[in-house]
This record gives C-alpha cells, sequence and structure tokens, in this order.
C-alpha cells in the first residue's frame, strides 16, 4: 500500500466521525494537495502562515514525529513529516479542529484583530460551526494513526511534540477569567439583596445572566445538569439568607425540602417554575425575619415550624407542647407577641403557599387545596377570597406571566457559570 492509498484510507476512517481536512505541502510550505472545499474562508491562507517559522524551526532540529500546531485564531492543526531517507519530502496537515468549549470566543477575539469586512467575517462565523470539536483522547488517537498512515511507524503519545508558549487551552482559561470580572460584581450584588430581603434581586439576578456565557458540565443527562446547577444555587441562597437574619434551621430545612423537590422532577419546566417558588420562598422569609425582631425565641421557633410545614394539619395543643406551656398562655402569648390568633397566622401562612403556588406552578386549585390541607376547595377559595379579595383562579390570571406550562419554557432560567461561581464563593 502506497502512501496516497494509505493516507485516503485514513481520510474515509476519519471522516466517519469528523468532517476534518487533510493537506499536503511541498518542504516550502506551498499548498499541494488538499480535500477541503474551496470556499472554506478558515483554511490554508489564515493559519499556515501562523506555522512558518515553528515548523521551520522543527524540522531544522531533526525531529520527524507529530507535533500539534496552534494558529493565533485558536485553531489546531496536526503536522506529520514525510521523509524519503534525510530528505523532506511533504508535510502533511490535519485540520482546522477546535479543541476547547470557548474556541469560537478566541476566534472572535482574534477577528476583531484584523481588518475584515463584515461580509467575510459574518462568512467566516457561520464557518465555525462546521468545524469539529474534538477531545484531546480522539486527537491522540488520531494523531497515531495519521503518523502511521504516512511512515508507516508505530509511536506512542509521548512522541507527539508541542510548540513552546501559549495554546488554546490556556487562552479559553485567560479568557474566562476576564469574563469573571464583571460576573462577580453582579452576583454579590443579588447575595447582598438575599442578605437584605430585598425583592430587586430579580435585575442582579439577570444582570449576573447576561454577563455569563454559562458552563456546561459534561456529566450526566441535561436533566441532571439542570438540576446540579439549582442545587448549588440554592445551597448559596439558602447561607444568604441565613446571613440575613433567617433561622438557620427553617434555612436547612427548606434546603431539604427543596432538594428533594429538585430530584423528584421529571422536565426542565418543572426545575424552572421550582427555582422560582424556592428564590421567592427564601426571599420572603428573610423579609418576614427582619420585621419580628421582638418575638420571643419560643414563639418564632412556633412561627418558624409553620412556615416550613403549611401542609400539616396543626394541632393548638401540639403546638403548645412544643414551647412547655399550656394551651391557654400559649395562645395568649402568641396573639400579643404576633398581633393575631395562632389559628390566623396558621391560615395566613396556608394562603401566602398558596399565592406562590399559584404563580409559580402548574398545580391545579385542587392540588394546592390538598398540598395546604385546607380541607376543600370550597373553603380555599373562599378564605383565599376573603383574604385577598380575588379568586384563586382570577389571582393565577393576573400573574400567569411567571407561569410555565409543561411544555413551554421558565422565564427565570438559572445560569450554570453563575451558579458555579456562587458556589465557589460560599468555598472560599
Amino acid at each position: 500500500m502506497t502512501i496516497n492509498e494509505r493516507l485516503e484510507f485514513f481520510k474515509e476512517m476519519l471522516r466517519c466521525n469528523y468532517d476534518v481536512y487533510l493537506w499536503t505541502y511541498t518542504p516550502e510550505l506551498e499548498l499541494i494537495h488538499t480535500n477541503c472545499p474551496q470556499d472554506l474562508v478558515i483554511s490554508d491562507a489564515s493559519s499556515i502562515l501562523d506555522f512558518a517559522d515553528t515548523l521551520q524551526e522543527y524540522v531544522t532540529s531533526g525531529k520527524r514525529t507529530p507535533i500539534w500546531l496552534d494558529s493565533s485564531m485558536g485553531l489546531l492543526y496536526i503536522s506529520v513529516f514525510e521523509y524519503e531517507e534525510t530528505e523532506l519530502k511533504h508535510i502533511h496537515m490535519l485540520g482546522p479542529i477546535l479543541r476547547g468549549k470557548n474556541s469560537h470566543l478566541l476566534i472572535k477575539k482574534d477577528l476583531d484583530s484584523r481588518t475584515l469586512s463584515v461580509k467575510l467575517r459574518s462568512k467566516i462565523f457561520r464557518q465555525i460551526d462546521q468545524i469539529p470539536v474534538m477531545p484531546s483522547s480522539s486527537l491522540y488517537q488520531y494523531t497515531l494513526m495519521f503518523h502511521y498512515a504516512v511512515t508507516g511507524e508505530k509511536i506512542t503519545t509521548a512522541d507527539i511534540s508541542y510548540p513552546q508558549g501559549q495554546t488554546s487551552d490556556s487562552n479559553d482559561l485567560k479568557l474566562i477569567s476576564d469574563e469573571h470580572a464583571g460576573i462577580w460584581k453582579a452576583e454579590q450584588e443579588m447575595l447582598q439583596m438575599f442578605r437584605e430581603g430585598s425583592p430587586d434581586y430579580r435585575k442582579a439576578l439577570g444582570k449576573s445572566t447576561n454577563l455569563s456565557s454559562g458552563v456546561k458540565f459534561d456529566i450526566g443527562d441535561s436533566l441532571r445538569k439542570q438540576k446540579n446547577d439549582v442545587i448549588v444555587l440554592l445551597v448559596l441562597c439558602s447561607r444568604a439568607s441565613i446571613e440575613g437574619g433567617l433561622n438557620p434551621s427553617i434555612a436547612y430545612t427548606l434546603n431539604d425540602y427543596y432538594m428533594q423537590k429538585l430530584e423528584e422532577a421529571k422536565s426542565a419546566s418543572t426545575i424552572n417554575n421550582l427555582t422560582h417558588t424556592m428564590l421567592e420562598d427564601f426571599m420572603q422569609r428573610v423579609r418576614s425575619a427582619k420585621q419580628t425582631t421582638d418575638v420571643s425565641s419560643q414563639i418564632q421557633n412556633i412561627c418558624d415550624y409553620i412556615s416550613v410545614n403549611p401542609g400539616e394539619k396543626f394541632s393548638i395543643a401540639e403546638l403548645a407542647e412544643r414551647t412547655g406551656y399550656t394551651e391557654y398562655y400559649f395562645s395568649h402569648k402568641f396573639k400579643k407577641e404576633i398581633g393575631i390568633s395562632i389559628a390566623d397566622f396558621i391560615k395566613q401562612v396556608k394562603l401566602e403557599k398558596a399565592k406562590l403556588l399559584l404563580s409559580a406552578t402548574t398545580m391545579n386549585i385542587q392540588e394546592i387545596s390538598d398540598e395546604l390541607a385546607f380541607g376543600s376547595r370550597s373553603y380555599f377559595s373562599s378564605s383565599f377570597q376573603k383574604a385577598f379579595g380575588m379568586s384563586p383562579s382570577d389571582y393565577r390570571n393576573k400573574n400567569k406571566a411567571v407561569v410555565s406550562k409543561e411544555k413551554g419554557s421558565s422565564r427565570f432560567k438559572p445560569n450554570s457559570r453563575m451558579c458555579l461561581l456562587f458556589f465557589t464563593f460560599f468555598l472560599l
């Protein structure tokens, strides 16, 4: 089998997995042949000139093993060398290849420094989407196969050379690092709003999301990734809420509750709705905590218990037993410190929770009534009407902007890098 036949076979094997092109040059770097389409702008003209000095130095050193070459635009080419005894006959190259999640950002950065027409720049960006992103494991395998096809020589990954200096991986890290500065400020603003119980957190969250391009975790399916992102956000919000004055036992109980709900979620829209509910819940509780500074610890603990468990059927006798007070003394003390009776407080907590479920979930009226242990739909509806001046259905219609159907999408979608950076902050 000739070199050309081996290369042709290698090319066909390669194209089964990746759309990568072969290039053949003279020792003077004059193009002899390529299977790259002529209309591919990002090709020989924009890349080989970046490699001229490196290749010349490499050949002069006497090395004959493959070398990986990164262009200034973040494109990777694999180069192997065809010798006839001691004379270099051809330089074969494989590429272009992208190998970093942020390689397209590097290309954009490079294009900004070049004098190109808007039309040409747009064409290049369309073609970038066609360039394969190849993991390092595949790059090593194809490099060894490529070298064997040209030389008939078997080598190991240890024989592959890399030019001195910065690679696309380090450039990716720098780009990400530069982006973090703006994200950090926005995220700290949002965390501070949680500590203060400020409803303006939505603006800060939106700002943070816009600043971050997002990082995709390389584990599990997409639903698992989304759950992981929200779990991190949950942990951070609970910590910020504790700093804002929320009772730690409440924060940790809520953390466990929403963690379980997240694991039970079966769709992306359910997770998005649950995230909205979670953030609103924490924010409301922080605001309430700041307004009840003159309440005794015994009564506050009861309030916290009711707030965390709105779906229970509470007995005044059982609540009084938790404090160690008699039922009469407990009821009297509760009304004196809170301003309303224990029964009214329980109903108030359940109704506030109902508002949250109506605005942020797709649960129907009966399901919400059962979830909050109202006893019947009619009693729930009449209590809601009396408290807020409208029926549960009317309230949902008025606030339907935040409701997402199972087949739709949510207005709020947490950003994975935002969550990741939040998590990093709390680990420091």
